[in-house]
């Protein structure tokens, strides 16, 4: 075990915001809407953001990603994310989930973001009372003693 000199940094949805005041499906949306690229792309990025862009569908403003089994989940920004987050493990859901099953509710909800899955398990794993109640699985094991009964 060593002790780190520096702080740690905890990952937070938040940070997953563009630095243009973007949403992370920008691009995919202008081309959707428009077939207009960003400024500055490569050929192979142009290739990329049309292969990514035949899975999403633009329902007047809105943005959905289209699954295989041609489900439509809304795609929402990191703030709205959040608040996903929030309300599904803390809020009415009150369920206090792990992030995979959380993943899995949220898309039964119907919403999307790019990194909904890592986000679920980031979140699960920081949540106060999941530390908490959750099941002690970490623990070493104990000793066996044999129980034998005499006849």
């Amino acid at each position: 075990m060593s002790i780190c000199e520096a702080p740690a940094h905890c990952c937070n949805v938040d940070e997953e915001e563009e630095r243009d005041d973007h949403p992370w499906y920008h691009d995919i949306l202008q081309y959707v809407k428009s077939s207009a690229y960003p400024d500055q792309t490569t050929e192979n990025d142009k290739r990329t953001l049309r292969r990514l862009a035949s899975d999403y569908v633009l329902d007047g403003e809105v943005l959905y990603n289209k699954r295989k089994d041609q489900v439509l989940l809304r795609c929402v920004d990191a703030i709205e994310a959040k608040k996903i987050l929030e309300e599904v493990h803390d809020g009415v859901c009150r369920t206090h989930v792990n992030g995979f099953t959380m993943a899995r509710q949220i898309i039964r909800f119907g919403y999307y973001w790019s990194t909904m899955e890592g986000d679920c398990i980031n979140y699960a794993k920081k949540c106060h009372k999941c530390q908490i109640y959750g099941d002690k699985i970490h623990v070493p094991p104990s000793p066996l003693h044999a129980m034998t009964s005499l006849l």
